[in-house]
């Protein structure tokens, strides 16, 4: 306030006015904090739920991100209220509230911009899709993908309409695109190590321990922001300046870059319109706040102009906690009625698609059909990584190639016997009394089976991606007993990779399965035992996973479209 600004006697402390101002804002703040504590509370509540799909949302980054809003509100409703709110109080409140939450923020932005990447450019470089895949599907994928770039489709969708985002059926054309895109996924995987909690927590921490020395120091060397003697005069000096600086440097240049970055990131998690709400607010709230200290200087007396940080932190709090707090609820609702009440039709050039008629009794038949039809796939497949759920049908994808394999090697053998009899009836073949073994394959069989591209399977019988090796071949093969079947040797490096990537607790792409199949599986590998059930368990939980979850958000999307 300068010097020749008249003091308005209506507004100093003691007056109706004052009293009236004070008493209204308190009661703002009281509903403010019972407000952040209550969704506060409820969010970490549900996160716990995996189906939420909070816990991906970086909950601790979002609690940090929380407590520094909130003090950020304190700091501007106490100075709307009280004329005589220590200096002190303020400068502390508002550094430490502003850095921790724009600090929590810029985390949160580069884990979901990161962990994004991965899961898209794995998703893209996947080859494999299950379902019964046979040439005229193939085709049907190559020619449309050379149309959709002229129409529109809600739910048949094949390639992206842009070059960056083609679909992995056509990336394997052109080994250029799939070794660049390799590099890129093995660039963005290498930063995955930045992203765990720990690392961005001390990130954040980092920046508090700074700013807290700062303030130290301002304390230290400026009198007005001194605990002894208290001062309660406080100019919009040079104590603020700092702490300015650095709230400047991410409203105007680091949130703008990020933002760039993840703009077109489809993400399920939002975390690109939180930060569109805190550059947005911010810059504004920044702006009308100077404006108002700095030139407004009666009607500071009236109303303080750093009350308007409390907006910022409002806005922030209601973004990134309570939207997405009562999405979550919304998604576990319909995760566990299991029904949506309507019907979903797309056409392309043509072409329906096979009509969504969902509720209880068949929503997870349309969810089976949906695996086993390519076009469809390819779309949910996408989705997936944008709920960064690739890791779950890349697993989907390698278990329908580990049982093309297993049934190559079968039919190979079953034809061995065959030839072998050439003297006795189909009956007599079908129903060989010795077992079936594919350990008794030879080396060079057994390479030369697997060395077949299994990606489409044209030239072997495929099953739907629900039923598992171990029916198959109960189902296939009356001469095998599927109890006693073993994977063959030639085949535990396949084994024992997929254990390593979608089991492993220290895999970065192992999939959300309980601790019970988590440590069978375990036992299994630790004891050699490489039974053609090996993964079943595995896989009905990770299906399971996809529709309860993945399948209901797809659903929701679609309808919403």
């Amino acid at each position: 306030m300068s010097d020749d600004t008249e003091i308005l006697q209506d507004w100093i402390p003691g007056t109706p006015n004052y009293r009236t101002r004070a008493y209204i804002i308190l009661g703002i703040g009281l509903a403010y904090t019972l407000f952040v504590l209550i969704t506060t509370a409820m969010f970490l509540v549900v996160a716990r739920n995996k189906r939420s799909g909070l816990e991906k949302r970086s909950v601790k980054l979002i609690v940090f991100q929380a407590l520094g809003c909130y003090f950020v509100g304190v700091d501007g409703l106490v100075t709307a209220a009280l004329n005589n709110w220590a200096c002190f109080g303020k400068l502390w409140l508002f550094n430490i509230g502003f850095i921790m939450s724009l600090a929590a923020m810029s985390a949160r932005a580069f884990h979901l911009f990161v962990v994004y990447r991965v899961h898209e450019l794995a998703s893209q470089l996947s080859s494999k899709t299950p379902g019964a895949i046979n040439a005229s599907s193939k085709s049907i994928i190559q020619n449309e993908s050379e149309k959709s770039i002229h129409t529109d489709s809600r739910l048949i969708s094949t390639v992206v309409h842009k070059p960056s985002r083609l679909n992995s059926t056509l990336y394997r054309a052109n080994p250029y695109d799939r070794i660049r895109l390799e590099q890129r996924l093995r660039k963005y995987r290498r930063l995955m190590r930045f992203t765990t909690d720990r690392m961005l927590l001390l990130y954040v921490g980092l920046l508090l321990l700074f700013i807290v020395v700062l303030t130290f120091v301002i304390n230290a060397t400026d009198k007005q922001f001194r605990l002894r003697p208290m001062n309660i005069v406080c100019e919009f000096m040079w104590g603020f300046i700092p702490a300015l600086s650095i709230i400047v440097f991410y409203f105007f240049l680091m949130f703008p870059i990020i933002l760039w970055r993840v703009w077109r990131n489809n993400d399920a998690y939002g975390i690109r319109n939180d930060l569109i709400v805190c550059d947005t607010v911010g810059i504004v709230v920044m702006i009308v706040t100077l404006v108002w200290v700095l030139r407004l200087h009666e009607t500071q007396q009236i109303w303080p102009g750093l009350s308007y940080i409390w907006v910022y932190a409002l806005f922030i709090h209601v973004s990134s906690v309570l939207v997405p707090l009562i999405y979550a609820i919304k998604h576990m609702q319909r995760a566990n009625e299991g029904a949506v009440s309507q019907q979903i039709y797309a056409r392309h050039d043509g072409l329906q698609a096979p009509v969504y008629t969902l509720g209880v009794s068949s929503r997870r038949a349309d969810f089976n059909r949906m695996l086993d039809s390519a076009l469809e796939y390819q779309r949910f497949r996408s989705f997936a990584a944008s709920c960064f759920c690739s890791e779950l049908t890349s697993f989907v994808e390698e278990y329908q190639i580990l049982k093309s394999q297993v049934l190559a090697l079968l039919d190979h053998q079953t034809t061995k016997v065959a030839n072998d009899s050439c003297d006795s009836s189909t009956a007599a073949i079908m129903h060989h009394e010795a077992p079936l073994e594919l350990n008794r394959l030879s080396q060079s069989i057994v390479d030369n089976i697997l060395a077949q591209d299994m990606d489409y399977a044209e030239d072997f019988q495929r099953t739907s991606a629900t039923v598992s090796i171990l029916e198959t071949v109960r189902d296939k093969y009356a001469n095998i007993n599927p109890d006693t079947l073993m994977f063959p040797p030639q085949l535990a490096p396949k084994i024992f990779g997929m254990y390593r990537e979608f089991v492993d607790p220290a895999s970065i792409t192992s999939v959300n399965a309980s601790s019970l199949v988590v440590r069978r599986i375990t036992e299994r590998i630790n004891s050699n035992f490489l039974h053609i059930s090996f993964f079943d368990e595995l896989k009905d939980e990770v299906l399971l996973m996809l529709y309860s979850d993945v399948y209901t958000r797809f659903i929701r999307k679609l309808s919403n479209a």
